[in-house]
């Protein structure tokens, strides 16, 4: 498959620039297929017939084929620059009986490659080697990144002039023919199991190699990411989930309304078979060009081979090229089987920045469909089992590698050696290692002891003023199950320190922090910090130093002085449980002080007893850092349920606290036509409680999108003891602008959000009818919901410059109520492939 060159082109390349053109009429001929003779290397033309090749490889001819014109060969000069003005010439050509024409329009009635893929779909189904009761087979996997077309010789390039000794562990891509300078590889062994009844899949992984730059960062996670962007392509579902999109399968039930289908014949490793490519109908959306074979004698219709890539012009972030090949084989009992799956993607984060490479390779074999030696296996709640020594020597790789490994892959170690023993590459590294995990490491190598968060070292608000804080934990380096860390800051406003102790045991040894999933550990923690009733911000995400940025102050802020003894368990199905026993002082500030009815004034009052959190989120994947975890995709459901209870008197408690919250959130696909994130929470309140205790809605009062929060809402504007909220944001992926000229060209996303909350506030929990209870303070100005549900909507517009998402909220209802915004414009750093 092609990939488009910009800039000049390396020495010793050969670059074909040129245009196909209709030789009667004179139009471009869009999607032209291009091919190099005795190479893998291809291309196919834009929409005006236009195309560039810029390849290393080494070639016979370069052909040129369209159904419905004649092909052409043209010979080429190799390490030149080419143009080209190839004419092709209008002919008829016999596919089964029936005379296909070439006409300006494409058309789908009569056209007997919609016909064909008719038939394919149909057969999709069928021959599936999950039919059976088991299906078994082994793997071989092979991640490789590096940069792309890394070239030595350029003056401009200073990472190759300053580190001359790195053309020694250069190699040539044999797909693309560019230089690729490797500085990651993962290779893995293990074995498929498929359970047809009950459903139920497991990969029993027996090996591991691994060599990278990245093994600084969360190796685990970098995985389970690298696995969820880069996943195994099936054809035969109706969506194919790649890089964190869902792509319309060229057998999709859509796929004729969603497709241009081409039918040819051509002979390939000498087997006749028939030729079906496929384009998107609107480049931009998320589809696929490519080519399946099936052999002319084969009234099975069985798929052999499959070549497709992503159109130029397609909305997809940061992702220049895509190379995917797929081969199959027919069982027996004519199944199909899986021999190979080839896939290679380049990126570019931005302009003017080094390209990377990214390909992976998988091999399958010894494909049966035998009850496994273990059934045991189907029994562990895990799908990914690690069984047995994950490290082995070279002859072991040997053996087991189906490809002799391609020249200086296996020397990324020594090269990564030689690279850090330069300064400023090794200053270079901890300084984007530390960033990316949020910690600073003591050591180069096994640091026992990490300083951070650094996303908490500075920050502010109302009550205190400028806040700065420093803090630190110990790593699994210094004990695999017992671990410190604790956090001081001091706001020169209030004049206050605030500081956080913790000490963790862990059940299970760490590699190298205490919040490696699965948790299995009992933690205490004694804090003194602030307590912002009503307000909510990301503080994991350090773009989120914009949120200091508000339309509003942020003074609905109290004292909280808390000690938590708490267990909790973490399962591989993706249960958890967390029981905590709890003792809580809330103290009053100048902002919220606490007074009851008769005018009686508190400095504080204290809470105490348990809570129990449950959780399940079947098939969550998420980054681990050392505090947070960020999810990888939000696929998978997620239900929380969780209750409190803190009886008056029990450890001095002033407040009886009974409290239920239920939580769950889903994402819904719609095909290439985006998708729909829903929130729906839901909580009650069966004591009679302070203020603070009740269920105040989450607001934002920055001019950032944060999530799960309300943008227009004041913080403590409305409190409930009793509520039901929803937040659903509809992702249209472009489905819209892709299709408006000029406006496709700057790949704009459209999204839309609506949120709202019905509530309702308990006489119980009125202190106007109880003076025995804390008045609302004058400062919070809080309003009793009516009967209506508060609502908002916002319009946005996503992916401007590949990473703003703009939006325009306005508030439905209560639009009278005092000191609002009914309006405005938020923002977000949304990064998205």
């Amino acid at each position: 498959m092609a990939f488009v060159a910009h800039g000049q082109a390396p020495e010793g390349y050969t670059t074909i620039k040129g245009v196909v053109t209709d030789s009667v009429t004179g139009e471009g001929m869009p999607y032209a297929q291009i091919f190099l003779i005795g190479s893998q290397t291809g291309a196919l033309t834009n929409e005006q017939g236009g195309f560039t090749i810029v390849t290393g490889v080494k070639f016979d001819k370069l052909l040129v084929k369209v159904v419905g014109y004649q092909s052409k060969e043209i010979k080429v000069p190799l390490g030149e620059y080419t143009e080209l003005d190839i004419k092709l010439v209008p002919t008829s050509v016999m596919l089964n009986e029936v005379i296909v024409k070439k006409t300006a329009k494409y058309v789908k009635k009569d056209n007997p490659a919609v016909a064909f893929v008719e038939k394919l779909r149909a057969r999709r189904n069928l021959y599936n080697p999950r039919d059976h009761e088991y299906y078994n087979y082994d793997k071989y996997e092979k991640v490789s990144f590096g940069l792309n077309n890394f070239n030595t010789a350029s003056t401009r390039d200073l990472f190759a002039q300053n580190y001359k000794f790195l053309r020694e562990y250069v190699d040539t891509c044999d797909v693309t023919g560019k230089m690729i300078l490797p500085f990651s590889i993962q290779e893995k062994v293990s074995e498929e199991h498929y359970r047809k009844s009950p459903s139920s899949h497991r990969e029993v992984v027996r090996a591991i190699n691994h060599a990278g730059i990245d093994d600084q960062l969360d190796t685990e996670s970098m995985k389970r990411f690298i696995d969820d962007v880069l996943r195994e392509m099936d054809i035969y579902s109706n969506d194919i989930t790649f890089m964190h999109n869902r792509f319309v399968s060229p057998l999709s039930s859509i796929g004729t309304d969603f497709y241009k289908y081409y039918l040819d014949t051509v002979m390939v490793d000498g087997v006749e078979c028939y030729e079906l490519s496929f384009t998107p109908f609107t480049p931009e959306t998320f589809g696929f060009l490519g080519r399946l074979y099936v052999p002319t004698n084969d009234s099975t219709m069985f798929i052999t081979k499959i070549m497709m890539n992503v159109p130029h012009n397609i909305n997809l972030n940061y992702v220049n090229q895509v190379y995917l090949e797929q081969e199959y084989i027919k069982a027996s009992d004519g199944s199909r089987l899986k021999v190979r799956d080839d896939l290679l993607a380049e990126f570019k984060i931005a302009p003017k920045t080094p390209e990377i490479y990214a390909r992976r390779q998988t091999y399958y074999d010894g494909h049966n469909f035998k009850q496994p030696k273990y059934l045991k296996i189907f029994d562990q709640s895990a799908e990914l089992i690690m069984q047995g020594k994950m490290r082995h020597d070279e002859n072991y790789w040997l053996a087991h590698r189906p490809v002799v490994a391609v020249r200086n892959e296996s020397t990324v170690k020594d090269m990564l050696s030689r690279l850090r023993e330069s300064k400023s590459f090794y200053w270079c590294e901890k300084v984007a290692v530390s960033l990316l995990n949020g910690y600073i490491n003591t050591s180069s190598t096994d640091s026992k002891f990490d300083i951070g968060p650094l996303g908490n070292t500075l920050g502010g608000n109302s009550l205190e003023g400028f806040r700065i804080g420093l803090g630190g934990m110990t790593t699994a380096y210094l004990h695999p199950r017992l671990f410190g860390e604790f956090f001081v800051s001091y706001g020169f406003r209030d004049e206050k320190f605030k500081y956080t102790g913790q000490l963790e045991y862990s059940f299970v040894d760490k590699k190298k922090h205490p919040n490696e999933f699965p948790v299995n550990s009992l933690r205490l923690t004694h804090r003194y910090d602030v307590d912002k009733l009503g307000q909510c911000y990301d503080n994991s995400n350090l773009v989120n130093v914009f949120s200091l940025f508000r339309w509003r102050k942020d003074n609905k802020i109290i004292y909280l002085r808390e000690t938590e003894l708490q267990y909790k368990l973490e399962t591989q199905s993706g249960f958890s449980i967390a029981a905590a026993l709890q003792h809580q002082r809330h103290e009053a500030s100048r902002f919220l002080p606490f007074v009851d009815g008769n005018g009686n004034e508190f400095g504080h009052y204290n809470t105490a007893g348990f809570k129990v959190t449950l959780r399940y989120a079947p098939g969550e994947k998420f980054y681990q850092t050392r505090s947070y975890r960020i999810p990888i995709n939000q696929d998978a459901p997620v239900f929380t349920l969780s209750h409190t209870f803190m009886p008056r008197g029990f450890l001095g408690g002033d407040y009886t606290v009974n409290k239920t919250e239920l939580g769950i959130q889903k994402r819904f696909w719609f095909s290439a036509f985006g998708y729909t994130d829903i929130i729906l929470k839901a909580g009650k309140i069966w004591s009679a409680v302070p203020y603070p205790e009740l269920l105040i809605p989450k607001t934002n009062i920055s001019y950032t999108i944060q999530p799960e929060t309300f943008a227009l809402m004041n913080a403590m504007e409305f409190v409930n003891d009793q509520y039901f909220s929803w937040d659903v944001t509809y992702w249209i992926n472009g489905a819209i602008l892709n299709r408006i000229p000029l406006i496709k060209k700057l790949k704009l996303r459209e999204v839309v959000s609506f949120r709202g909350l019905w509530g309702k506030l308990t006489d119980k929990n009125d202190p106007s009818q109880h003076p025995e209870l804390l008045q609302f303070p004058d400062i919070a100005d809080c309003h009793k919901m009516g009967k209506r549900p508060y609502m908002e909507i916002g319009v946005g517009i996503d992916n401007i410059f590949t990473f703003l998402r703009v939006d325009y909220v306005w508030r439905i209802n209560y639009r009278d109520n005092p000191g609002i915004n009914r309006s405005g414009v938020r923002f977000q750093l949304h990064f998205a492939f």
